[in-house]
C-alpha cells in the first residue's frame, strides 16, 4: 500500500469474499496554528491537535483540535488551560465511534472541567473549544468565550455563542422584546464569563446536537477572543480566503500585530481546511 494510496483514500482491502476492494474516497484535513503573547506577561491560551499528521488514524479515529484560553483574573490560568486540553486530548481514543460523538464529548469536557475545579480548588478556569472532525463530519462542545467559525464559500459562520453576562442581558432584553439591546454592550460586567472550566459547575455547554456535514474547501477556525474580540469577521475572512491553513494563521498574526491594540491579550488561532 503506497503513501498516494492513503492520502487518496484508495487503500484496498480485502472483503469477506476474498475479492479486492476500495475505501470510499473521505475529506482529509490540512492545520495551522498561531500563538502570540500580546501586552501580557506570559502566554496563557492552549491548544492541542489529535491525528493531526497520520492520514490513517484520522480515517479510523478522526481529528481533534482543542483550544483553550486561561482565565487571566484567576490564578494559574496557563495551567488550567493546559490540564483541560490534556485531559481531553487523553479522552479522545477512548471515544465510541458507533456511539453518541457529540454527547461522549461533552461529557469528557465536563470530567475535565471537574478535574480543573479539584486541582486548582476553584482558584483558576480556562476556555474550551473541542472539535472532532470524523466521518466528514463535525461536532464541538464550547464552554466560554473563544470562538469557533466556519469557512464556507464566499461566507464566514460563527458557529458558537459566547457565554457570558453581556449574552445574557441580550437574552433578557429580547424576552422583553428590545431588539437591540445596546446597554447590554456598556455594562462593566459584559465580559464576565458566565460558564468556564473549572467552574464548580458547568451548567450550560454549547454543542451542537446533530453534527454538522463538512464539504470539500470549508475551513474552520477556532480561536482565542485575543483574535476574534480584535479582529472583523470581513478581516478574518481575508487572511483565509484563497490560503493555506498556515498561511492564514500567518496572516492573522500579522494582522493582530498590525492593529497594535492596546493591553493586547494572547491571541491563538488554529485553521482546519478540508478537502480530497
Amino acid at each position: 500500500m503506497g503513501l498516494l494510496d492513503k492520502l487518496l483514500g484508495k487503500t484496498k482491502k480485502p472483503s469477506r469474499s476474498g475479492k479486492v476492494k476500495r475505501y470510499e474516497r473521505k475529506l482529509g484535513y490540512r492545520t495551522g496554528n498561531m500563538q502570540g503573547i500580546g501586552s501580557r506577561k506570559r502566554q496563557e491560551d492552549s491548544f492541542a491537535f489529535v491525528n493531526a499528521l497520520d492520514v490513517v488514524k484520522i480515517r479510523d479515529m478522526g481529528l481533534m483540535a482543542l483550544l483553550a484560553d486561561g482565565m487571566g483574573g484567576l490564578e494559574g490560568g496557563k495551567e488550567a488551560s493546559e490540564a483541560a486540553c490534556a485531559a481531553v486530548s487523553a479522552d479522545f481514543e477512548k471515544i465510541d465511534r458507533d456511539g453518541d460523538i457529540a454527547a461522549q464529548l461533552k461529557e469528557s469536557v465536563l470530567s475535565a472541567s471537574d478535574s480543573v475545579f479539584t486541582g486548582f480548588e476553584g482558584r483558576s478556569g480556562s476556555t474550551m473549544i473541542a472539535c472532532v472532525l470524523y466521518d466528514e463530519k463535525l461536532y464541538f462542545v464550547s464552554v466560554g468565550d473563544s470562538y469557533l467559525y466556519l469557512k464556507r464559500g464566499n461566507s464566514l459562520c460563527r458557529l458558537n455563542r459566547d457565554q457570558n453576562y453581556r449574552w445574557d442581558l441580550y437574552l433578557e432584553s429580547v424576552r422583553d422584546g428590545v431588539v437591540w439591546p445596546e446597554d447590554a454592550d456598556d455594562d462593566p460586567n459584559a465580559h464576565r464569563l458566565t460558564e468556564f472550566i473549572g467552574k464548580n459547575e458547568v451548567s450550560c455547554v454549547d454543542m451542537l446536537l446533530a453534527p454538522l456535514p463538512l464539504l470539500d474547501g470549508d475551513m474552520l477556525l477556532l480561536c482565542s477572543d485575543g483574535v476574534g474580540g480584535v479582529l472583523s469577521e470581513t478581516e478574518l475572512m481575508a487572511c483565509m480566503d484563497g490560503h493555506s491553513p498556515q498561511e492564514a494563521c500567518d496572516m492573522i498574526g500579522a494582522e493582530i500585530k498590525k492593529k497594535n491594540v492596546l493591553h493586547q491579550d494572547n491571541y491563538t488561532a488554529l485553521v482546519i481546511s478540508c478537502g480530497y
